[in-house]
């Protein structure tokens, strides 16, 4: 494979692949069976339930449990700290931080899909996925699919996907809790279900008001749902998940260095300001009819958005409506025994008005721009597992997208995946993969084109193992190396968006848990990726926003039954600053943070989470650009939660 062949970076990292292969066989020989006494998980990344040891190798698994040691109210910070998901700072000055998965720079939103329960929050505009608006209380676990998932989740799966899964049968419970912290920050969360044979509604609310850690950066939430699931018996469930979700958040805007090094804290737009609300229906359902698996996902959702910015003397409202249809089938034995064949479709349509006035520069002033959005795609993937220790997957999907706007545009879209799966011993896996992912520009990038924008794709090559996934010690390597043609950008020099000429990214990564004894646990992850623009102008430059490395690392300790003392450490190496493709300008210079939490139960019903993050008070910025434009991280703050159950 070209993975392994074209550099001597990645000659060496094979390598290290056949040692470390060596190294977990032996340990793996002599290591006594130490699965964890959790509940077990139905994964749902093939887009049907399965259990975790049917999912792929390079899947990533939060379950809550984790979720709920951790004290973590945000799911931005839940992927950081326990996903090992490389994050960016919101520019807008709300909850819902950029995700990277492998080094896309400012465009990774874009180049990543995130779900709930299997439905896309992830926009087609130039924004992050709205996570804050969920409750953590309501989810079950959460899986990060790693590397290009077009062919089960389409457009902009080009990194990969995350998906958020809700409890589907909580039973009888009831949960409360409620938090301060720093920057007068108070937060609530209930979470109620209850079940009658099988019926089962859950209702759940989040509440967060806080000033954040800028001057001008208050923020409020509001979130409430319920989700209504019916099984008359194992084969059929029927259910549907309403979410409804405000944020009011006020914009603390960029600062110049010099007003970063003075005080990092002000804002030099004070009366700036933003609105979101919005509405999401879903009604699932699903059947098994012989040997075949049924199922199906209608969601309607709507979004309104609105901004007020006297720093640049105008206003913004946008008005987005989508419609998704998902129907799909699984069959099991299919011509083969052990060959699993999935077949489906996903017919979509995007709605969007927007408006800008800016009154000041009339050029960049836009009164109901109107685009619409049709999807509509098919897709099938094959996962034959042919004996016990070998097993193959392979899919492909071909997708219409038609957008109408002042110009029309349609593009017909391929994408691929070949899998080798191989069991080497009874908790060590490895495999192979190759595949073809693509985006389409959204509409922020359309508005700002000097023409048509073509499609960018992705050519992907992946090696990796993965040992014990389901043990409390584990670990996994992935070796990566991604081609990507027409990749869609901003260009400062033309500032238009362009495609760019063939732009590559390759690396590695690495994560495991080691549990040392009894009461210790040490965990640590890694990502090295080199990122750069493999033709044209720029050529032999590093991709801007790209970190050379992402390292985060800690350890738990149990000094007695039901407490438990976390120590953490995040190190981010240096990267180069938006829109900088010379690399002429200095970098966003490498950082690292500690956090402490601590977390007790105090009885059968109460439990508190106590936290210090950023504890040694760092002054530091993961975003600026090449305009002079800084975003301040926050400084050092605290925070309780007290939770009752029912």
């Amino acid at each position: 494979m070209t993975i392994c062949t074209r550099r001597p970076a990645f000659k060496a990292l094979t390598l290290l692949v056949s040692a470390a292969c060596t190294s977990f066989s032996s340990h793996a020989n002599n290591t006594p069976d130490d699965v964890t006494g959790l509940s077990p998980i139905t994964v749902t990344s093939s887009r049907f339930d399965e259990s975790l040891e049917q999912s792929l190798p390079q899947t990533t698994i939060i379950t809550s449990s984790d979720i709920e040691r951790s004290g973590l109210t945000d799911v931005s910070q839940i992927l950081q700290k326990l996903g090992n998901v490389p994050t960016r700072i919101s520019l807008s000055g709300t909850q819902d931080q950029s995700i990277d998965l492998r080094g896309y720079g400012v465009t990774s939103d874009n180049n990543v899909v995130v779900l709930l329960d299997g439905v896309r929050l992830s926009e087609i505009e130039q924004s992050a996925a709205r996570t804050s608006m969920i409750p953590v209380e309501s989810i079950d676990h959460i899986e990060i699919i790693r590397g290009g998932s077009s062919v089960l989740y389409g457009e902009g799966a080009t990194s990969g996907v995350i998906n958020i899964v809700s409890k589907n049968h909580p039973g009888n419970s009831a949960v409360l809790s409620g938090g301060l912290g720093s920057f007068a920050a108070k937060e609530s969360n209930i979470w109620v279900s209850h079940q009658i044979e099988g019926t089962s509604v859950a209702m759940f609310g989040k509440t967060l008001n806080t000033d954040n850690y800028r001057a001008n950066n208050q923020a409020q939430i509001r979130t409430g749902g319920a989700a209504l699931q019916w099984q008359p018996d194992a084969d059929r469930t029927l259910g549907i998940r309403l979410y409804s979700d405000s944020e009011d958040t006020r914009f603390p805007g960029p600062l110049t260095l010099t007003q970063f090094q003075q005080n990092p804290r002000q804002t030099v737009t004070p009366d700036d300001s933003g609105k979101i609300s919005g509405n999401t229906v879903t009604v699932f359902g699903k059947a098994l009819v012989g040997s075949a698996e049924l199922a199906v996902d209608a969601n309607v959702r709507n979004k309104q958005s609105n901004s007020n910015l006297p720093s640049l003397g105008g206003s913004t409202d946008v008005s987005a409506n989508f419609e998704g249809l998902s129907p799909r089938a699984k069959i099991h034995d299919a011509g083969v025994k052990g060959n699993d064949l999935t077949l489906g479709l996903d017919l979509s349509r995007w709605d969007r008005t927007y408006s800008s006035i800016y009154p000041a520069y009339p050029q960049y002033s836009t009164v109901g721009e109107h685009l619409i959005q049709n999807s509509n795609a098919f897709y099938l993937r094959d996962d034959w597992s042919l004996d016990p220790a070998d097993r193959i997957v392979a899919g492909a999907r071909v997708e219409r997208i038609q957008k109408e706007m002042a110009s029309n545009d349609s593009s017909n879209l391929h994408a691929f995946e070949l899998q080798y799966i191989r069991t080497l011993f009874a908790k060590l896996e490895s495999y192979v993969r190759t595949g073809q992912s693509y985006r389409v520009a959204n509409i922020d990038e359309l508005r700002g084109a000097a023409g048509n924008l073509q499609p960018q794709t992705s050519m992907d090559y992946e090696a990796g193992i993965s040992w014990n996934r389901l043990g409390s010690s584990n670990a996994a390597l992935r070796l990566f190396r991604s081609e990507i043609h027409n990749e869609l950008v901003f260009d400062p020099v033309q500032f238009i968006n362009v495609n760019l000429p063939p732009t590559q990214r390759e690396g590695l990564e690495l994560e495991g848990r080691y549990q040392a004894t009894q009461s210790l646990a040490l965990r640590g992850s890694g990502q090295w990726i080199r990122a750069v623009f493999a033709q044209g102008d720029y050529q032999g430059h590093r991709v801007p926003l790209v970190p050379q490395f992402n390292i985060q690392t800690g350890a738990e300790w149990t000094p007695r039954e039901h407490q438990t003392i976390d120590l953490s450490a995040r190190l981010v190496g240096p990267q180069s600053v938006d829109s900088d493709y010379m690399g002429t300008l200095p970098p966003i210079p490498f950082y690292w943070t500690a956090d402490l939490r601590y977390s007790a139960a105090l009885s059968k019903q109460w439990s508190l989470v106590a936290s210090a993050n950023n504890l040694l008070n760092r002054q530091y910025y993961d975003y600026a650009n090449s305009y002079g434009a800084y975003y301040p991280s926050p400084g050092k703050n605290f925070g309780a939660l007290l939770k009752y159950v029912f």
